[in-house]
């Protein structure tokens, strides 16, 4: 075994806590292995506590393949560890190789720059020790001459392993290579009646290839287009999926893999062009699940589960609200089987009357509207982007009313007639035509400020054993 570089490094911080590296890159045969070990001392609840973190990788120079392995050792607190003991073993795992050089190589396990600056000239003699050996093992005329230059170390030595894999492998890139092989390969099969071209052969065995698709992904995108999610979309849409495609703005909206391996597709042409709605009006800040492939799959998933319960649901949801508020209803329908009743207040149908009675100043007309079952507090939440949702149990103590003026609403909390709170959306203060209905509605409450009420079951599912 040849030792082709090795560095070690002490640093010790303002609280004499020490720290450790370890770097060295060696060549056994035709294997080119790199290890790295990084020791780190800290305090936890007054005492001396250490870590050692370990990381290795091998790289066959006549094949390209690789593994990768990580170890954590930690001896802190065994009953609530700052970081518990880890054991990693990888191979050809591209998410991991990425880890490993940025944790292990590039950060070394620490914030950017600790290590100084001799630790940066170390590493960067590491990658061109390791540009040398592969550059001159390269077969492709252009990757012979390829520059990685301006980059990061882990990030050029990632993009400059990945071109030696495909290279070994005779495997034809795209411009999103380096972000797509992490998530997604596709088998030999695939590769060889695609002429060993990358993106063709996942998007066939994915079953969504056409020169469209092949077309519109050839570039750089930022944010990356997860292929899992274009999958999943393309099937939502099905056969005529392409004409779909083209109507909404699907390239900037699969950031993010579906959150779980589900495959759903629409019924028919009207929740199709529903989809094509909700893509063209969506808002990422107001999502179940932060983007809409995801929101769309948590929706469905749920679907798929009441559909087995024989409830019969269409996707009617045309923009984020709509979604929102169709999640809480199927939520509430699942919470309602499974528990096998509903719950909601009862009080005197002559109070609500009187509260609920619309509230006329000069041509403005407010509406009230009192929150007295479970899914009236879910919905009101949703619309209104705070805890409503969860108010529900208080409900035995206070009432809540929801007011409503055109399309402003605000939430009030009262109490034995005396008024509590009232915000906005989203917590926000109350718009201040707001104030005197709302003051002509505390008055109304403290008219009938002994009024009582009681939580009851209702609406029982009747199981069948």
């Amino acid at each position: 075994m040849d030792l082709l570089f090795t560095y070690k490094q002490d640093k010790k911080d303002r609280s004499d806590l020490l720290s450790t590296c370890d770097l060295n890159l060696e060549l056994n045969n035709d294997i080119l292995i790199y290890r790295s070990s990084f020791y780190s001392e800290y305090m936890r609840h007054g005492n001396k506590r250490t870590l050692f973190f370990q990381h290795q990788l091998h790289l066959n120079l006549l094949n390209g393949e690789f593994s990768t392995s990580y170890k954590l050792v930690n001896n802190g607190n065994l009953f609530k560890p700052l970081l518990k003991n880890k054991i990693k073993n990888k191979s050809n795992d591209f998410i991991s190789l990425e880890e490993l050089l940025t944790n292990g190589l590039f950060r070394g396990e620490k914030k950017i720059h600790f290590w100084g600056v001799k630790y940066s000239r170390a590493i960067d003699k590491i990658y061109q020790i390791v540009f040398d050996i592969l550059k001159s093992r390269f077969k492709s005329d252009f990757l012979k001459t390829k520059e990685y230059e301006e980059k990061n170390v882990n990030d050029k030595l990632y993009e400059l392993i990945v071109d030696f894999y495909l290279d070994c492998k005779n495997i034809k890139g795209h411009d999103n290579i380096y972000f797509d092989i992490k998530y997604n390969f596709p088998k030999k099969k695939y590769l060889k009646r695609n002429g060993n071209k990358f993106l063709p052969a996942v998007l066939d065995e994915y079953n969504i290839k056409s020169k469209y698709l092949i077309g519109e992904l050839n570039g750089e995108y930022n944010p990356p287009i997860h292929l899992k999610s274009l999958k999943y979309l393309c099937n939502l849409f099905g056969e005529n999926y392409i004409e779909y495609l083209k109507k909404i703005p699907w390239k900037s909206n699969l950031y993010r893999e579906p959150i779980n391996k589900k495959k759903h597709t629409l019924k028919d042409e009207f929740e199709k062009k529903n989809l094509v709605r909700l893509f063209n009006k969506w808002e990422d800040v107001d999502s179940l699940h932060g983007n809409i492939v995801s929101s769309i799959n948590k929706l469905l998933t749920l679907r798929e589960y009441l559909e087995k319960l024989n409830f019969d649901l269409k996707f009617k949801v045309r923009n984020n609200t709509d979604l929102n508020n169709y999640y809480e209803i199927w939520s509430s329908h699942k919470k309602h089987f499974n528990r096998g009743y509903r719950l909601r207040y009862v009080i005197d149908p002559e109070f609500i009357k009187f509260i609920e009675e619309d509230i006329n100043i000069g041509d403005e007309i407010f509406k009230p509207k009192l929150l007295l079952n479970e899914e009236d507090f879910m919905i009101e939440g949703t619309l209104m982007k705070n805890c409503m949702s969860k108010q529900f149990s208080h409900g035995t103590v206070y009432l809540f009313v929801s007011l409503k003026n055109k399309n402003k609403k605000v939430n009030i909390q009262y109490k034995k007639g005396i008024l509590i709170q009232s915000y906005g959306k989203a917590n926000t203060p109350v718009p201040e035509n707001f104030n005197n209905p709302i003051y002509i509605l505390t008055e109304r409450f403290k008219k009938m400020s002994d009024i009582t009420w009681k939580k009851e079951k209702y609406d029982f599912v009747e199981k069948i054993k």
